[in-house]
Protein backbone atom coordinates (compact mmCIF):
# COMPACT_ATOMS: atom_id res chain seq x y z
CA UNK A 1 0.00 0.00 0.00
CA UNK A 2 1.46 3.37 -0.99
CA UNK A 3 1.23 6.56 1.08
CA UNK A 4 -1.79 7.98 -0.77
CA UNK A 5 -3.81 4.77 -0.39
CA UNK A 6 -2.96 4.62 3.30
CA UNK A 7 -4.01 8.25 3.77
CA UNK A 8 -7.35 7.68 1.99
CA UNK A 9 -8.12 4.60 4.07
CA UNK A 10 -7.14 6.42 7.24
CA UNK A 11 -9.63 9.21 6.53
CA UNK A 12 -12.42 6.75 5.69
CA UNK A 13 -11.63 4.67 8.76
CA UNK A 14 -11.89 7.71 11.06
CA UNK A 15 -15.11 8.79 9.35
CA UNK A 16 -16.58 5.31 9.80
CA UNK A 17 -17.27 4.89 6.07
CA UNK A 18 -14.94 1.94 5.39
CA UNK A 19 -16.41 -1.26 4.00
CA UNK A 20 -15.66 -4.48 5.84
CA UNK A 21 -12.95 -5.28 3.29
CA UNK A 22 -11.39 -1.81 3.60
CA UNK A 23 -11.49 -2.01 7.40
CA UNK A 24 -9.67 -5.34 7.35
CA UNK A 25 -7.14 -3.98 4.84
CA UNK A 26 -6.43 -0.88 6.92
CA UNK A 27 -6.13 -2.72 10.22
CA UNK A 28 -3.83 -5.29 8.63
CA UNK A 29 -1.64 -2.49 7.29
CA UNK A 30 -1.67 -0.80 10.68
CA UNK A 31 -0.65 -3.99 12.47
CA UNK A 32 2.21 -4.66 10.05
CA UNK A 33 3.57 -1.14 9.82
CA UNK A 34 3.12 0.34 13.27
CA UNK A 35 2.54 -2.21 16.03
CA UNK A 36 6.20 -3.28 16.04
CA UNK A 37 7.58 0.23 16.20
CA UNK A 38 9.25 1.41 19.40
CA UNK A 39 8.74 4.92 20.67
CA UNK A 40 10.89 7.19 18.53
CA UNK A 41 13.57 9.10 20.40
CA UNK A 42 11.91 12.45 19.76
CA UNK A 43 12.90 15.31 22.02
CA UNK A 44 9.24 16.38 22.25
CA UNK A 45 7.75 12.88 22.26
CA UNK A 46 6.14 13.20 25.70
CA UNK A 47 4.60 16.55 24.83
CA UNK A 48 3.21 15.23 21.54
CA UNK A 49 1.79 12.18 23.29
CA UNK A 50 0.07 14.32 25.93
CA UNK A 51 -1.46 16.58 23.28
CA UNK A 52 -2.86 13.56 21.45
CA UNK A 53 -4.27 12.05 24.65
CA UNK A 54 -5.92 15.38 25.51
CA UNK A 55 -7.62 15.42 22.11
CA UNK A 56 -8.71 11.83 22.57
CA UNK A 57 -10.28 12.61 25.97
CA UNK A 58 -12.09 15.61 24.50
CA UNK A 59 -13.54 13.50 21.68
CA UNK A 60 -14.31 10.67 24.08
CA UNK A 61 -16.64 12.79 26.20
CA UNK A 62 -18.66 13.71 23.10
CA UNK A 63 -19.18 10.16 21.89
CA UNK A 64 -22.32 8.17 22.30
CA UNK A 65 -21.81 5.25 24.61
CA UNK A 66 -22.63 2.55 22.01
CA UNK A 67 -19.99 4.00 19.61
CA UNK A 68 -17.35 4.59 22.23
CA UNK A 69 -15.35 1.38 21.91
CA UNK A 70 -15.18 1.40 18.09
CA UNK A 71 -14.24 5.06 17.84
CA UNK A 72 -11.67 4.72 20.58
CA UNK A 73 -10.01 2.04 18.49
CA UNK A 74 -10.01 4.37 15.47
CA UNK A 75 -8.65 7.26 17.48
CA UNK A 76 -5.93 5.03 18.91
CA UNK A 77 -4.92 4.07 15.39
CA UNK A 78 -4.94 7.74 14.40
CA UNK A 79 -2.80 8.56 17.41
CA UNK A 80 -0.33 5.85 16.45
CA UNK A 81 -0.19 7.12 12.89
CA UNK A 82 0.28 10.67 14.12
CA UNK A 83 3.11 9.56 16.37
CA UNK A 84 4.73 7.67 13.51
CA UNK A 85 4.35 10.70 11.25
CA UNK A 86 5.94 12.79 13.99
CA UNK A 87 8.69 10.20 14.22
CA UNK A 88 9.13 10.45 10.47
CA UNK A 89 9.53 14.19 10.80
CA UNK A 90 12.07 13.66 13.57
CA UNK A 91 14.08 11.24 11.48
CA UNK A 92 13.87 13.63 8.53
CA UNK A 93 15.22 16.43 10.71
CA UNK A 94 17.79 14.07 12.15
CA UNK A 95 18.86 13.10 8.63
CA UNK A 96 19.06 16.76 7.68
CA UNK A 97 21.24 17.38 10.73
CA UNK A 98 23.32 14.38 9.72
CA UNK A 99 23.84 15.91 6.29
CA UNK A 100 24.92 19.15 7.94
CA UNK A 101 27.35 17.18 10.11
CA UNK A 102 28.64 15.37 7.02
CA UNK A 103 29.15 18.66 5.21
CA UNK A 104 31.14 19.95 8.17
CA UNK A 105 33.19 16.75 8.41
CA UNK A 106 34.16 16.96 4.74
CA UNK A 107 34.37 20.74 4.40
CA UNK A 108 38.12 20.42 3.82
CA UNK A 109 38.18 17.81 1.06
CA UNK A 110 41.42 16.41 -0.37
CA UNK A 111 42.18 15.93 -4.05
CA UNK A 112 43.61 12.61 -5.29
CA UNK A 113 47.22 12.08 -6.30
CA UNK A 114 48.46 12.25 -9.89
CA UNK A 115 51.51 11.75 -12.08
CA UNK A 116 54.45 13.42 -10.37
CA UNK A 117 57.99 12.37 -9.59
CA UNK A 118 61.57 13.60 -9.25
CA UNK A 119 64.30 12.25 -11.54
CA UNK A 120 67.82 12.37 -10.11
CA UNK A 121 70.58 12.06 -12.72
CA UNK A 122 73.98 10.48 -12.14
CA UNK A 123 75.55 13.91 -11.60
CA UNK A 124 73.06 14.72 -8.84
CA UNK A 125 70.88 17.05 -10.90
CA UNK A 126 67.19 16.79 -10.00
CA UNK A 127 64.40 17.22 -12.55
CA UNK A 128 60.74 17.58 -11.59
CA UNK A 129 58.87 15.36 -14.04
CA UNK A 130 55.67 17.19 -13.10
CA UNK A 131 56.87 20.61 -14.20
CA UNK A 132 59.20 19.81 -17.11
CA UNK A 133 57.90 20.01 -20.69
CA UNK A 134 57.60 17.00 -22.98
CA UNK A 135 60.66 16.02 -25.00
CA UNK A 136 64.27 15.18 -24.29
CA UNK A 137 65.36 15.95 -20.74
CA UNK A 138 68.99 14.83 -20.78
CA UNK A 139 71.65 12.68 -22.46
CA UNK A 140 73.93 10.35 -20.53
CA UNK A 141 76.55 7.96 -21.94
CA UNK A 142 74.83 7.62 -25.30
CA UNK A 143 71.36 7.32 -23.74
CA UNK A 144 68.50 9.76 -24.38
CA UNK A 145 66.16 10.45 -21.47
CA UNK A 146 62.81 11.89 -22.56
CA UNK A 147 59.33 12.61 -21.30
CA UNK A 148 56.50 11.56 -23.62
CA UNK A 149 53.22 13.41 -24.21
CA UNK A 150 51.41 10.99 -21.88
CA UNK A 151 53.95 11.57 -19.11
CA UNK A 152 56.13 8.45 -19.37
CA UNK A 153 59.86 8.64 -18.73
CA UNK A 154 61.66 6.80 -21.56
CA UNK A 155 65.31 5.71 -21.89
CA UNK A 156 66.61 5.02 -25.42
CA UNK A 157 70.03 4.22 -26.87
CA UNK A 158 71.41 6.96 -29.14
CA UNK A 159 75.00 5.79 -29.44
CA UNK A 160 75.68 2.06 -28.82
CA UNK A 161 79.40 2.76 -28.60
CA UNK A 162 78.85 4.99 -25.59
CA UNK A 163 75.89 3.21 -23.99
CA UNK A 164 78.08 0.44 -22.58
CA UNK A 165 79.33 2.93 -19.99
CA UNK A 166 75.75 3.28 -18.82
CA UNK A 167 75.94 0.14 -16.69
CA UNK A 168 77.78 2.16 -14.04
CA UNK A 169 75.68 5.31 -14.49
CA UNK A 170 72.65 5.26 -12.21
CA UNK A 171 69.47 7.33 -12.16
CA UNK A 172 66.76 7.42 -9.51
CA UNK A 173 63.06 8.18 -9.89
CA UNK A 174 61.18 9.01 -6.71
CA UNK A 175 57.46 9.62 -6.28
CA UNK A 176 56.18 11.70 -3.36
CA UNK A 177 53.07 10.94 -1.33
CA UNK A 178 50.23 11.63 -3.73
CA UNK A 179 52.33 10.80 -6.80
CA UNK A 180 52.90 7.99 -9.29
CA UNK A 181 54.90 7.57 -12.50
CA UNK A 182 55.65 5.19 -15.36
CA UNK A 183 59.17 4.49 -16.64
CA UNK A 184 60.37 2.60 -19.72
CA UNK A 185 63.90 1.37 -19.08
CA UNK A 186 66.59 1.11 -21.75
CA UNK A 187 65.90 -2.62 -22.31
CA UNK A 188 62.18 -1.96 -22.92
CA UNK A 189 61.02 -3.12 -19.50
CA UNK A 190 58.14 -1.06 -18.10
CA UNK A 191 57.83 0.08 -14.50
CA UNK A 192 54.79 1.62 -12.80
CA UNK A 193 55.90 3.34 -9.60
CA UNK A 194 53.26 3.84 -6.90
CA UNK A 195 53.06 6.72 -4.41
CA UNK A 196 55.88 7.30 -1.91
CA UNK A 197 58.25 4.96 -3.76
CA UNK A 198 61.64 5.09 -5.47
CA UNK A 199 63.61 3.04 -7.97
CA UNK A 200 67.33 3.20 -8.76
CA UNK A 201 68.59 1.74 -12.05
CA UNK A 202 71.47 1.91 -14.56
CA UNK A 203 70.71 4.01 -17.64
CA UNK A 204 71.88 1.09 -19.82
CA UNK A 205 71.99 -2.70 -19.42
CA UNK A 206 73.90 -3.37 -22.65
CA UNK A 207 77.16 -4.80 -21.30
CA UNK A 208 75.86 -6.07 -17.98
CA UNK A 209 75.35 -9.79 -17.28
CA UNK A 210 72.20 -8.97 -15.32
CA UNK A 211 69.63 -6.17 -15.07
CA UNK A 212 69.40 -5.06 -11.47
CA UNK A 213 67.22 -2.29 -10.04
CA UNK A 214 66.75 -1.24 -6.41
CA UNK A 215 63.21 -0.59 -5.18
CA UNK A 216 61.73 1.10 -2.13
CA UNK A 217 57.93 1.18 -1.87
CA UNK A 218 55.72 -0.41 -4.51
CA UNK A 219 56.10 -0.97 -8.25
CA UNK A 220 54.58 -3.10 -10.97
CA UNK A 221 56.98 -4.53 -13.58
CA UNK A 222 56.52 -5.78 -17.11
CA UNK A 223 59.98 -7.14 -17.85
CA UNK A 224 61.30 -7.48 -21.40
CA UNK A 225 62.42 -11.07 -21.94
CA UNK A 226 66.15 -11.71 -22.14
CA UNK A 227 67.34 -15.20 -21.15
CA UNK A 228 70.96 -14.08 -21.10
CA UNK A 229 70.33 -11.29 -18.61
CA UNK A 230 68.06 -12.00 -15.64
CA UNK A 231 66.14 -9.01 -14.30
CA UNK A 232 66.60 -8.55 -10.55
CA UNK A 233 64.59 -6.32 -8.22
CA UNK A 234 66.37 -5.74 -4.94
CA UNK A 235 64.63 -4.33 -1.87
CA UNK A 236 65.86 -3.84 1.68
CA UNK A 237 64.75 -7.36 2.61
CA UNK A 238 64.70 -9.54 -0.50
CA UNK A 239 65.59 -10.02 -4.15
CA UNK A 240 63.26 -11.05 -6.98
CA UNK A 241 64.86 -12.62 -10.06
CA UNK A 242 63.08 -13.06 -13.41
CA UNK A 243 63.85 -13.53 -17.10
CA UNK A 244 60.71 -11.89 -18.46
CA UNK A 245 57.40 -11.60 -16.67
CA UNK A 246 54.72 -9.38 -15.06
CA UNK A 247 54.79 -8.95 -11.30
CA UNK A 248 54.22 -6.51 -8.42
CA UNK A 249 56.51 -5.84 -5.48
CA UNK A 250 55.20 -4.11 -2.35
CA UNK A 251 58.13 -3.24 -0.10
CA UNK A 252 57.08 -0.17 1.88
CA UNK A 253 59.19 0.41 4.97
CA UNK A 254 56.10 0.96 7.15
CA UNK A 255 54.55 -2.40 6.23
CA UNK A 256 55.15 -5.48 8.37
CA UNK A 257 55.78 -7.69 5.34
CA UNK A 258 57.15 -7.56 1.79
CA UNK A 259 54.76 -8.94 -0.81
CA UNK A 260 55.61 -10.12 -4.32
CA UNK A 261 52.70 -11.00 -6.60
CA UNK A 262 53.08 -12.81 -9.92
CA UNK A 263 50.71 -12.28 -12.85
CA UNK A 264 52.63 -13.94 -15.70
CA UNK A 265 55.75 -16.09 -16.09
CA UNK A 266 57.81 -17.15 -13.09
CA UNK A 267 59.94 -15.42 -10.46
CA UNK A 268 62.36 -16.51 -7.77
CA UNK A 269 62.04 -14.70 -4.44
CA UNK A 270 64.94 -14.81 -2.00
CA UNK A 271 65.02 -13.16 1.45
CA UNK A 272 68.24 -11.37 2.33
CA UNK A 273 70.12 -12.76 5.31
CA UNK A 274 69.56 -10.61 8.39
CA UNK A 275 73.26 -10.59 9.32
CA UNK A 276 74.50 -9.71 5.83
CA UNK A 277 71.91 -8.03 3.62
CA UNK A 278 74.26 -8.10 0.63
CA UNK A 279 74.00 -11.90 0.42
CA UNK A 280 70.88 -13.79 -0.63
CA UNK A 281 69.28 -16.11 1.90
CA UNK A 282 69.20 -19.74 0.67
CA UNK A 283 65.47 -20.19 1.39
CA UNK A 284 64.17 -18.93 -1.97
CA UNK A 285 60.74 -19.70 -3.42
CA UNK A 286 59.52 -19.95 -7.01
CA UNK A 287 56.17 -18.29 -7.70
CA UNK A 288 53.59 -19.33 -10.26
CA UNK A 289 50.97 -16.98 -11.73
CA UNK A 290 48.29 -15.89 -9.22
CA UNK A 291 50.59 -16.55 -6.28
CA UNK A 292 52.00 -14.10 -3.76
CA UNK A 293 55.05 -14.47 -1.55
CA UNK A 294 54.85 -12.85 1.88
CA UNK A 295 58.10 -12.14 3.71
CA UNK A 296 57.44 -11.54 7.41
CA UNK A 297 60.59 -11.34 9.49
CA UNK A 298 62.77 -14.08 8.04
CA UNK A 299 59.84 -16.35 7.16
CA UNK A 300 58.81 -16.55 3.50
CA UNK A 301 55.40 -18.04 2.68
CA UNK A 302 53.44 -18.38 -0.56
CA UNK A 303 49.67 -17.94 -0.87
CA UNK A 304 47.13 -17.80 -3.73
CA UNK A 305 45.74 -14.32 -4.43
CA UNK A 306 43.31 -12.43 -6.64
CA UNK A 307 45.89 -10.50 -8.65
CA UNK A 308 43.37 -7.90 -9.85
CA UNK A 309 43.06 -6.68 -6.24
CA UNK A 310 46.83 -6.37 -5.86
CA UNK A 311 47.47 -4.37 -9.04
CA UNK A 312 44.25 -2.34 -8.96
CA UNK A 313 46.34 0.75 -8.12
CA UNK A 314 48.08 0.45 -11.50
CA UNK A 315 44.67 0.47 -13.21
CA UNK A 316 43.63 3.59 -11.30
CA UNK A 317 41.45 1.91 -8.68
CA UNK A 318 41.30 1.07 -5.01
CA UNK A 319 40.04 -2.49 -4.46
CA UNK A 320 39.44 -3.71 -0.91
CA UNK A 321 38.65 -7.39 -0.36
CA UNK A 322 38.07 -8.12 3.32
CA UNK A 323 40.93 -5.70 4.02
CA UNK A 324 41.71 -4.27 7.45
CA UNK A 325 41.07 -0.55 7.91
CA UNK A 326 44.69 0.02 8.94
CA UNK A 327 45.91 -1.41 5.62
CA UNK A 328 43.32 0.59 3.65
CA UNK A 329 44.20 3.85 5.36
CA UNK A 330 47.92 3.38 4.69
CA UNK A 331 47.09 3.33 0.98
CA UNK A 332 44.81 6.33 1.41
CA UNK A 333 47.51 8.18 3.33
CA UNK A 334 50.10 7.68 0.58
CA UNK A 335 47.80 8.53 -2.32
CA UNK A 336 46.09 11.58 -0.83
CA UNK A 337 49.13 12.72 1.18
CA UNK A 338 47.26 12.85 4.48
CA UNK A 339 47.97 11.81 8.05
CA UNK A 340 45.55 9.24 9.48
CA UNK A 341 44.59 9.15 13.16
CA UNK A 342 42.32 6.78 15.06
CA UNK A 343 39.99 7.81 17.88
CA UNK A 344 39.92 4.14 18.85
CA UNK A 345 42.78 1.75 18.05
CA UNK A 346 40.33 -1.17 17.73
CA UNK A 347 39.00 0.42 14.53
CA UNK A 348 42.18 -0.63 12.74
CA UNK A 349 40.99 -4.24 12.80
CA UNK A 350 37.67 -3.57 11.02
CA UNK A 351 37.55 -5.14 7.56
CA UNK A 352 35.89 -3.78 4.42
CA UNK A 353 35.04 -4.60 0.83
CA UNK A 354 34.77 -2.04 -1.94
CA UNK A 355 36.04 -0.62 -5.22
CA UNK A 356 36.47 3.05 -6.11
CA UNK A 357 38.47 5.10 -8.60
CA UNK A 358 41.71 6.68 -7.41
CA UNK A 359 40.68 9.84 -9.26
CA UNK A 360 37.91 10.56 -6.73
CA UNK A 361 38.31 13.06 -3.92
CA UNK A 362 39.05 11.52 -0.55
CA UNK A 363 35.56 12.32 0.78
CA UNK A 364 33.91 9.92 -1.67
CA UNK A 365 36.15 7.05 -0.60
CA UNK A 366 35.56 7.76 3.10
CA UNK A 367 31.79 8.01 2.59
CA UNK A 368 31.88 4.59 0.90
CA UNK A 369 33.47 3.13 4.03
CA UNK A 370 30.95 4.97 6.22
CA UNK A 371 28.02 3.18 4.55
CA UNK A 372 28.82 0.19 6.77
CA UNK A 373 27.63 2.24 9.75
CA UNK A 374 30.53 1.26 12.02
CA UNK A 375 32.99 3.99 11.05
CA UNK A 376 32.98 7.76 10.56
CA UNK A 377 35.63 10.21 9.42
CA UNK A 378 36.54 13.85 9.90
CA UNK A 379 38.96 15.87 7.73
CA UNK A 380 40.90 18.75 9.26
CA UNK A 381 43.60 20.12 6.98
CA UNK A 382 45.70 17.13 5.94
CA UNK A 383 44.60 15.02 8.94
CA UNK A 384 41.90 12.36 8.60
CA UNK A 385 40.47 11.03 11.86
CA UNK A 386 38.65 7.69 11.99
CA UNK A 387 35.92 7.47 14.65
CA UNK A 388 33.33 4.85 15.74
Amino acid sequence: MDNQQARDLWNKYLAGTCSAEETAQFESWYNQEFKALEEPPMPDYAQTRNEILTKIKTQKSALEKNKRRVLWQRIAVAASVLLVCSAGLFYHLKNRNSLKHEAAAYAQDVLPGNNKAILTLANGKKISLTDVSDGELAKQTGISIAKTADGQLVYKVLDPALSTAGISTYNTVETPRGGQHQIILQDGSKVWLNASSSIKFPVSFDEANQRMVVLSGQAYFEVARNKAKPFIVKTNRQTVEVLGTHFDVNAYADEASVKTTLLEGAVSVSPLAKEDKSAAHPASRILKPNQQSVLSGEELSVIPVETSDVVAWKEGKFMFNNEALESIMKKVSRWYNVEVRYANEDLKKNTYWGTISRTEKISKLLKMLETTGDIHFRIEGNVVTAMP
